[in-house]
């Protein structure tokens, strides 16, 4: 029993003496020692945000750029195809000009061979006698006249021969020089189908870099389209509000009008009776004083005072305006002034390099090489002029029922109620530093709220 109590307390004071240890190891947790905990758990987080920050902005370059690369890819691939069109075309008109030269020459050495066998031939029958000896050896005056009028006829022929051989000649020549033209031609667009091709084929693999890049970084290019996304959203909410508010109040002051009409209406109609009344007492006291036989001036006539009115037309400047608008369907002013390029079409579409990449534009954003200004696209007046976040300065131009919105503006140059003419400036499109200074214009046409494809519309 006695070991047992030995062994029992030997353990606890073991025990003891390591937890002893243990809690003279463990540092004490002073007001200090917090403060600079929470100081590196800021900076931590701090350099985690500084961190991401740049990750998007550099994923946001990246897609800016690859969308840039696919525009300018197309326009690329469009420029070669018309390259090869006029390669094409070009080999054609050499093939059927070089056709026409081996016609055009055979036909000539014929000429000149009949023509110097015929000379030939003349020489033969006359190489012995003189032209006046052919003529006076004639055994009567009508055989010489007829040698003298053959002698005229052979001249005449080998001139006309001559001249003819001449022009096949000259026609010969011209046709030679077309076609050096033409090869010359040919060596140059083949020059610049080259170049353009080696362009294309260096965009094709910037644009794969860049996409396999981004699909990399597939949570942060995840996060920055819904950004996007929620901030288109955002101007889809705006714009749809700020019409609809444009809308009612024009409700509000047709119905306006419409009760100043018929109020006139009824004011008219009240005058109307009023001096069919008047008109009718007026012949009753007329009546009297025939009757009677006697005249009294001061009351045989009473005063009517007559207001003269106008009646206040509407008119249908809408319907008007509308109609100059759409009338200009596919032939209205581009918005920017100079080069540019669509950066992003209209509408949902899937990205032409990211696969699971899908969009929705409500218009079409434009790149202004090298910067530049919008244009009104189309006469019209500034209904109104706001800020969004992600788009800038917009400014929203009403032509009849049809809009254009113009945005990412970092000056304007008009003012809301403003009547703008066609092509006038409207302001200066952005130029981000973060995307080496493109800028870019964010353009919409509706009618009303209902979206429509610029493209259509625009030239």
């Amino acid at each position: 029993m006695k070991f047992v109590i030995s062994i029992v307390l030997i353990t606890l004071a073991s025990l003891l003496q390591e937890g002893n240890s243990l809690h003279a190891a463990k540092p004490k947790r002073d007001i200090g020692n917090v403060k600079k905990e929470q100081q590196a758990t800021k900076k931590e987080i701090a350099e985690t945000s500084k961190k991401l920050t740049a990750n998007t902005r550099e994923t946001n370059k990246m897609l800016s750029r690859l969308n840039t690369l696919t525009a300018e890819a197309q326009s690329k691939r469009e420029e070669v195809a018309k390259l090869q069109m006029s390669v094409d075309s070009v080999d054609k008109k050499i093939r059927i000009l070089d056709d026409s030269i081996r016609r055009l020459d055979n036909r000539v050495e014929s000429m000149r061979k009949n023509y110097a066998k015929s000379l030939r031939g003349m020489q033969g029958n006359f190489q012995q006698m003189s032209t006046l000896s052919f003529v006076f050896s004639s055994k009567s005056f009508a055989k010489a006249w007829q040698r003298v009028r053959y002698m005229q006829e052979m001249g005449k022929w080998r001139k006309r021969r001559s001249r003819e051989i001449k022009s096949a000649v000259d026609s010969l020549t011209q046709r030679r020089v077309a076609l050096d033209d033409l090869k010359s031609a040919r060596r140059k667009s083949v020059a610049l189908l080259s170049v353009s091709q080696k362009q294309l084929e260096d965009q094709k693999i910037e644009t794969d870099k860049l996409v396999s890049r981004l699909q990399q970084e597939g949570s942060s290019l995840r996060a920055l389209l819904k950004e996007k996304e929620k901030k288109a959203k955002a101007l889809d909410n705006e714009l749809d509000r700020l019409i609809a508010q444009e809308q009612k109040k024009a409700e509000e002051a047709r119905k306006a009008a419409e009760k100043k009409r018929r109020e006139e209406e009824e004011r008219k109609k009240k005058e109307a009776t009023d001096r069919s009344t008047q008109q009718t007492t007026d012949n009753n006291l007329a009546l009297n004083s025939s009757t009677t036989g006697t005249t009294n001036s001061s009351n045989g006539k009473i005063a009517s005072n007559k207001t003269t009115t106008t009646n206040i037309n509407v008119a249908d400047q809408n319907r008007i305006l509308s109609g100059n608008f759409e009338s200009n369907k596919g032939k209205l002013l581009f918005p920017v002034a100079g080069k540019y390029r669509i950066v992003r079409g209209f509408g949902r579409q899937k990205h032409p390099e990211l696969a699971y990449v899908e969009t929705d534009n409500s218009g079409i954003d434009i790149e202004a090489i090298g910067g530049g200004a919008a244009r009104a696209v189309f006469a019209g007046t500034v209904s109104e002029i706001f800020r969004q976040p992600g788009y800038n300065t917009i400014v929203m131009v009403r032509h009849g029922n049809y809009l254009t919105i113009y945005a990412n503006l970092s000056t304007i140059n008009v003012k809301k109620g403003e009547e703008l003419k066609s092509g006038q400036q409207i302001g200066t499109i952005y130029a981000d530093p973060e995307e080496n200074g493109a800028s870019i214009l964010h353009f919409e046409l509706r009618k009303e709220r209902n979206k429509l494809n610029p493209t259509e519309w625009v030239k």
